[in-house]
């Protein structure tokens, strides 16, 4: 098989898992009469053990094949688990538990493909690559969440088996793409020696800040939740029509989007993703119009399109500027994960003091205030290196 095949194949196959399995477990969590609080735990909790794994265990595993493939099987038990566990009498604990198992499992490939990958493609392919992966991505996911959110209000009588089945497709697609990209894998077997480290003495002041914006996205996602599903009563094919409409802009202006990476810098073009979303979300409690929301989810879903393919090529970028490659993309990793984490957590306690209009707000003002940090002082850097006396040359003495 092609090296290309292998990678699109993959892409299509880990988001098969993505729109099957996690699409709509928020909604599946808040149907099941998830309180605010376990709606934040739900999405604070797996991104935080994400954090942990990679700050204590994933940068000590070597890169093998048999270490790829174990963390492969963790995480197909744990989906499983998730999946079969909806049919329990009580059970959001259960999915929180091995959705934490997952995670830590997650990070191990999730950390690791992408230093497989580098062993096989040029630097310069990956904005291409990418850019296609996530255009599969939006395809699929496009698609199937139209598909299975209309097949998940056609079946509701029989909820929430309606919901395991579709869980069960995700399992299979994760499963056979993990198994690709493992082929892919250095054969040979190393000693696993497990000892203490010091987390992020790779991570540079760009990488801490991009944690940082990640922080500020993460806190809407338990507010779209309880917003669209507690506040508004939209049922999955409203909800999947939210994820349609975002599918097909990024598909439509992704192309431009990476145009214009290429000609004005994947930082500029990170930026106003950032500030794009950050805007979006200013009027976000107060419209209930459907129409509305739809038009501003679409815009949402193109800018953090534009994020991830940014961040994700930043990421190989930067890799090269660092000798130990596994810890920088660990410490990478770790910062984003950490930020979705506390980002979450910090929505949950403002639902407990503010209205969802005041979170709105309050979330936009903080990730205007994040991004610009970053953006002040790198201008004032700048500002006085310029201003800076130049040394005098050591030929003037001679």
């Amino acid at each position: 098989m092609k090296l290309s095949t292998r990678i699109y194949l993959d892409a299509a196959l880990q988001n098969i898992k993505g729109v099957s399995f996690f699409t709509f477990l928020q909604v599946l969590i808040a149907r099941l009469g998830a309180s605010n609080f376990e709606l934040s735990l739900a999405n604070s909790l797996p991104p935080l053990f994400c954090a942990l794994s990679l700050a204590f265990l994933t940068r000590q595993l070597p890169l093998t094949r048999g270490v790829f493939l174990t963390s492969g099987y963790v995480r197909q038990f744990a989906f499983l688990s998730m999946a079969l566990s909806v049919l329990l009498p009580h059970p959001i604990p259960y999915l929180l538990f091995f959705w934490s198992i997952n995670a830590v499992a997650v990070m191990i490939t999730g950390a690791q493909q992408p230093a497989i990958l580098r062993k096989w493609v040029e630097p310069s392919e990956f904005p291409r690559i990418f850019s296609n992966n996530k255009m599969i991505g939006i395809v699929i996911v496009t698609l199937g969440s139209f598909a299975i959110g209309h097949y998940l209000d056609a079946y509701n009588d029989i909820f929430p088996l309606n919901y395991v089945i579709s869980m069960l497709v995700g399992c299979g697609a994760t499963f056979t793409g993990m198994a690709l990209i493992a082929e892919l894998a250095p054969k040979g077997k190393q000693p696993i020696r497990l000892t203490w480290v010091r987390p992020l003495q790779e991570a540079d002041r760009k990488t801490w800040w991009m944690g940082l914006n990640n922080a500020g996205i993460a806190m809407v996602a338990p507010l779209f939740i309880i917003y669209h599903v507690k506040v508004l009563n939209l049922s999955n094919s409203q909800i999947a029509y939210f994820v349609v409409t975002a599918g097909i802009v990024s598909t439509l202006l992704l192309p431009l989007a990476r145009h214009w990476m290429e000609r004005f810098g994947l930082m500029r073009m990170y930026g106003i993703a950032v500030l794009g979303m950050s805007v979006a979300v200013l009027p976000y409690g107060w419209i209930h119009n459907f129409w509305a929301l739809l038009a501003l989810q679409g815009w949402l879903g193109l800018c953090l399109a534009i994020h991830e393919v940014a961040s994700q090529t930043v990421m190989m970028n930067e890799a090269a500027k660092h000798k130990k490659e596994m810890a920088y993309f660990s410490d990478f990793q770790l910062l984003m994960n950490a930020g979705n984490g506390v980002g979450a957590l910090i929505a949950g306690a403002l639902t407990a003091v503010l209205p969802l209009w005041g979170c709105f707000v309050v979330i936009a003002v903080t990730r205007l205030l994040f991004y610009f940090s970053y953006r002040g002082t790198e201008t004032e850097s700048a500002a006085v290196t310029r201003k800076a006396p130049k040394s005098p040359s050591p030929q003037a003495h001679m």
